[in-house]
């Protein structure tokens, strides 16, 4: 039973899927996190925590 909700799903997975495809053969993801981003998350978090501490809060 192809219902026309079945096949505009069925449509929607496969436009979704080749989309993916296209995605993994680029050489960079759009808005993936670089290793970069990364170290400026650890710093970011260090500044934070230390500061807490520094101003007398509880980390």
């Amino acid at each position: 039973m192809n219902s026309q909700v079945d096949v505009e799903r069925a449509q929607d997975l496969e436009r979704r899927l080749r989309a993916y495809e296209e995605l993994e053969g680029r050489a960079q993801w759009p808005g993936a996190l670089t290793a970069r981003d990364v170290i400026a998350l650890a710093l970011l978090t260090l500044v934070m925590v230390a500061g807490a501490y520094l101003l007398g809060g509880q980390p």
